[in-house]
């Protein structure tokens, strides 16, 4: 089986691509190569890749989409068989609701342009692909993960991180996902899946499971009541809770 992977130079990606891709493309692959790719095409295409970019504005806006919404309309026009495209629960708004998958999202109460991206790519998935599955992600943690506030907490002496101790976060684990992958192409899973662990974590709660002394900042952070009921319905791996995800982590 020939399956295409995105973004695998770094995080997820590059997880995936070692774990099971066949083929691998990233930014700085030349336009040649790319249209061979897209000559070829794929049994299954795992789109991970996205700009990481914290900082956008005016002069960075069109490479900022590019990366994200031009490239995922350029990677549904491959030849595939089934699409997977890895996006992210911050599309849900910041509230005290819980959500699922099936719910319609405001599009106005959603801000920033991250998730707003991330929407837009799941609309022209769900428009162009006739067998996709759209995962809904929290935080990965991997051997490739970026250098997120846990991955400080764990490294650092005595790190300063900029949110509070109250902020809430959910993880998930690089292998598992993996695992989940196998198991969604073996049998075709299709459609919106919550990407998450059963129980999130306070970076409070995070400090006192490592015993660390920890400057904290201002800003406040939650990921939000994400229902991952329907995943864990069919791959049990993510009944696991957030601390035991990074209990897992540590560990590996």
């Amino acid at each position: 089986m020939r399956i295409l992977i995105t973004g695998n130079k770094s995080g997820l990606g590059r997880y995936l691509y070692e774990d099971m891709g066949e083929v691998g493309l990233s930014r700085d692959i030349s336009r040649e190569k790319r249209e061979q790719i897209k000559k070829e095409g794929a049994d299954v295409i795992i789109h991970c890749a996205f700009s990481s970019d914290k900082e956008v504005n005016s002069k960075t806006l069109y490479s900022y989409v590019d990366d994200n919404v031009f490239l995922t309309k350029e990677l549904v026009d491959y030849p595939h068989k089934k699409f997977i495209f890895f996006s992210s629960v911050d599309i849900y708004p910041k509230n005290k609701i819980i959500h699922f998958e099936d719910e319609t999202i405001d599009i106005n109460a959603v801000s920033g342009v991250y998730p707003i991206t991330k929407l837009i790519s799941e609309s022209i998935v769900r428009k162009h692909c006739q067998n996709y599955l759209i995962l809904r992600g929290t935080a990965f943690l991997g051997k490739y993960s970026r250098k997120n506030t846990l991955i400080k907490i764990i490294e650092k002496q005595n790190p300063a991180l900029t949110v509070t101790a109250d902020s809430e976060f959910n993880y998930v684990l690089h292998s598992d996902i993996a695992d989940f992958l196998r198991f969604a192409i073996k049998e075709d899973i299709r459609g919106v899946y919550n990407l998450a662990s059963s129980e999130n974590i306070t970076i409070s709660q995070v400090v006192k499971m490592l015993t660390k002394r920890i400057k904290f900042g201002n800003y406040y952070y939650n990921v939000g009541k994400i229902n991952n009921n329907k995943i864990a319905s069919i791959f049990p791996t993510f009944k696991k809770t957030s601390r035991e995800i990074i209990n897992q982590f540590i560990k590996q």
